[in-house]
């Protein structure tokens, strides 16, 4: 690909990342909880969530970065790689956001960095002790963020129950959890900031070298998502998936906030959305409520596919056009 200028191929690229970011910020689901208790509203959610995306990203987003872009391909990755393997996760992406799917970012741009690894070098071409480290995280992570939740469930509870008497100091007591349901919901959304943003920057800073200008850009572009497209997310996780009040929400916010900050500071990179609707299943479990199984099944076969699907893209992708110009 010598005849297509580096120039040329960093606009393209930058102009698809910032689309991953996009959709990265358009299956953002950590401000579900607040829509699903009725404490916001739609618009007011996604704004937060917006400007708390942002900051995280640019704060502490070079940390999953340097897992992504170095710790999963033993093989060398040029422009036009990193271009094709991008382009895979954009394609998927824009499916599923545009059908509301709260899909794995995460998933999908690991399958991509293992499909070009394998389609390159074979199985040396990945590095396999990274992917198993991340793979146990992957199951590890929902199942400890459902754990914090339910125990701070039990606990915020059993505070509201003694300290409270009669309906009038039981409002007032879930106002209050409400306003802390906020705060805990806004360091959700700052934790998976800084933990997905490597999804749309981790493949260029690995041509390109770390960038602050390269995450500030995809950081507005995570915004841009939410804002205009992650509606349909934060319905289906927040509405449709099950019923929650204020002390069920924080429980799920602060499960999710605590687990996404640790994998983000650990180097981890991890899914916010499977850590939500799993902590939400555990939550309603221990309240009783309902969970809709069909959304829960089609969330689960979505998960399951983002992998194979963007893996086997970008071998396909990478095959083809080399087929084809080679």
């Amino acid at each position: 690909m010598q005849f297509i200028a580096t120039e040329v191929l960093l606009i393209i690229e930058l102009i698809i990342a910032f689309w991953i970011a996009i959709s990265v910020g358009a299956n953002d689901a950590t401000m579900a909880s607040v829509v699903g208790s009725k404490f916001l509203g739609l618009t007011s959610a996604v704004i937060i969530g917006a400007i708390m995306d942002f900051l995280g990203a640019t704060v502490l987003g070079y940390r999953v970065e340097e897992t992504i872009s170095r710790g999963l391909m033993n093989c060398k990755v040029t422009e036009f790689d990193a271009l094709i393997a991008i382009v895979s996760v954009a394609v998927w992406l824009f499916v599923a956001s545009c059908l509301g799917w709260p899909t794995s970012i995460t998933n999908a741009v690991v399958g991509a960095c293992i499909g070009l690894g394998l389609i390159k070098a074979g199985v040396q071409g990945v590095k396999w002790h990274t992917l198993s480290i991340i793979g146990i995280a992957w199951l590890l992570a929902p199942l400890f963020g459902m754990l914090i939740s339910v125990i701070f469930l039990k606990v915020i509870l059993f505070i509201v129950y003694r300290t409270t008497k009669g309906l009038r100091d039981r409002v007032g007591a879930y106002y209050l959890v409400s306003f802390l349901l906020l705060f805990w919901s806004c360091i959700a959304a700052f934790s998976k900031g800084a933990n997905d943003i490597a999804n749309a920057t981790a493949l260029l800073t690995l041509v390109y070298g770390n960038s602050l200008l390269l995450r500030t850009l995809c950081g507005i572009g995570m915004s841009i998502g939410l804002i205009t497209i992650g509606r349909k997310v934060l319905r289906t996780v927040g509405l449709k998936l099950s019923a929650l009040d204020p002390p069920s929400s924080l429980s799920v916010q602060l499960g999710v906030a605590l687990t996404m900050l640790l994998g983000t500071l650990l180097k981890i990179p991890l899914s916010a959305t499977q850590i939500m609707v799993i902590s939400i299943i555990g939550v309603s479990r221990v309240r009783g409520t309902w969970i809709s199984m069909p959304n829960l099944k089609k969330v689960v076969l979505i998960w399951a596919l983002t992998f194979p699907i963007t893996c086997a893209l970008t071998m396909f992708l990478y095959y083809l056009v080399h087929l084809l110009l080679y």
